[in-house]
């Protein structure tokens, strides 16, 4: 079995050899100098950007490819949807940090963290009023692996959760937006108080205080939210991305901030990334900016190796692949 790892460190597959020391691993820094490494491999692992069409068309002998990132949008070029190899993401291996991150953004707007620090650093002893999430609602747009992550934990906060997904209802189908129906199981009833079908997406947006988009990118997502679900929303409640910046119209969302339909936002993700320096983003008062930082954690190498080495065991032993992507759906 010949594996070739594309940006990839060798420490990082220390795991894979202990699980497949049969296996032959090649590493290659670029796209460029995989293409001339191809050889036989028959699996290619990468975290997905360096990933090119050009090498994927070149790959013909590969049987599978697998991406350490768990978006697969990325790399869904004309000639990987050709392709014959099987694709797979690592779907749910960053689901904790970026729930956790999601938390941190929600508390530093409803403790008003940021007008704290200001206060301290100007060494001034100010009152201050400050929100509560007991007895509030928070939306998730999405109801998959990252959404779920964050209903655990905003559930010990005392809020109501809502989502809303393609098929909304437990009796609903379990293809969720985002998901197939074979890897998705349907929401669980004991984390989400109600599930809504997406047509009911304004209405997500019109009752909850803070609404959290955890959705991946396709052609149906693109643009999802924008300047209605902005103006349904209540100026007291806030807006958080953590899932891909596309699905945001950013130019509506921008006005309904300077516009104070909604109280604030914290965004992980962007239409354009890096966020241009002339973005006005940057400078909001009411915005919170991470760099597309919340999946990171000490402990995300180790998940993301371990669903690699979980799917090569079932590869050996010929069962069915988890968290494989459908190239026509998108996801």
């Amino acid at each position: 079995m010949q594996i070739l790892a594309l940006g990839v460190k060798p420490s990082h597959l220390d795991r894979v050899r202990e699980a497949v020391p049969e296996a032959e691993i090649h590493f290659a820094e670029t796209a460029d100098e995989a293409a001339a490494k191809l050889g036989r491999a028959e699996i290619l692992v990468t975290w997905g950007r360096p990933l090119t069409p050009e090498l994927v068309a070149k790959g013909t002998g590969l049987s599978w490819i697998h991406l350490f990132s768990a978006g697969a949008d990325t790399v869904l070029f004309p000639e990987m949807r050709a392709s014959p190899a099987i694709l797979t993401c690592s779907r749910g291996a960053h689901a904790v940090p970026m729930a956790e991150h999601v938390m941190a953004m929600i508390l530093a707007f409803e403790r008003d963290l940021r007008t704290i620090y200001r206060q301290q650093a100007a060494h001034e002893w100010k009152p201050l009023r400050l929100g509560e999430l007991g007895g509030g609602t928070l939306g998730l747009v999405g109801s998959g692996g990252v959404a779920r992550e964050i209903a655990k934990r905003a559930h010990c906060f005392g809020l109501r959760l809502l989502a809303v997904r393609k098929h909304g209802g437990a009796a609903g189908s379990a293809a969720v937006a985002g998901l197939t129906a074979s890897a998705r199981p349907a929401p669980d009833p004991d984390l989400f108080d109600d599930v809504w079908p997406v047509e009911r997406l304004d209405e997500l947006f019109a009752v909850s205080d803070h609404v959290v988009a955890a959705i991946p990118l396709t052609a149906e997502t693109r643009h999802l939210i924008g300047a209605a679900q902005f103006r349904a929303m209540k100026p007291s409640a806030y807006f958080y991305n953590v899932g891909r910046g596309p699905v945001v119209d950013e130019a509506a969302l921008i006005a309904a901030l300077k516009e104070k339909r909604l109280a604030g936002a914290g965004l992980d993700v962007f239409e354009t990334e890096p966020l241009p320096p002339d973005s006005p983003l940057w400078d909001l008062p009411n915005v919170i900016v991470s760099p597309h930082a919340s999946n990171s954690s000490p402990r995300q190498l180790a998940r993301v190796v371990a669903a690699f080495v979980e799917n090569l065991e079932r590869y050996k032993t010929g069962l069915p692949l988890l968290n494989m992507v459908d190239k026509t759906a998108g996801y």
